[in-house]
């Protein structure tokens, strides 16, 4: 596992992952949009423990839980076609254009990294063989723009 910007992977974190799955989503509707959405169940999580972000085919997802079901969280990664890309007769508008940070790690599509706080740290815990479930077709719109 070759790593960059000296991101370090924890072998023994103060958690269980006890489920990991991810699961393809398509709107019915054409401006609806696809997905992945990645779910993490976790157990014995030490109670000082923060999920934070999921590392998950080249992007950076927000770790989001459930008040209801403090140990399951998910990470939703959305299929943009248009990019946020300013293309301008005026130099200093193209200028305003972020070149985002290469990705930290090399993952294989069914893996994924945990990024969570412990004892005043960061760290990063990378999870293999995250199964795939059944792809979900929504009727309507894109159901992740909640945000």
């Amino acid at each position: 596992m070759k790593n960059t910007n000296s991101k370090k992977l924890v072998q023994d974190p103060p958690f269980k992952v006890i489920e990991a799955f991810y699961q393809n989503w398509v709107a019915g509707v054409e401006e609806g949009g696809s997905g992945v959405n990645i779910h993490l169940t976790f157990s014995e999580k030490d109670a000082d423990v923060l999920i934070q972000n999921i590392y998950f085919r080249n992007a950076i997802l927000e770790a989001k839980g459930n008040i209801n079901a403090p140990n399951k969280f998910v990470g939703y990664l959305t299929n943009n076609t248009k990019r946020d890309v300013i293309m301008d007769a005026d130099s200093m508008k193209e200028a305003k254009n972020t070149i985002s940070d290469e990705f930290p790690f090399q993952l294989k599509d069914n893996e994924a990294v945990v990024e969570y706080w412990f004892a005043g740290e960061k760290n990063y815990y990378k999870i293999g063989n995250i199964s795939q479930r059944d792809m979900i077709p929504y009727p309507q719109a894109n159901p992740n723009q909640h945000e």
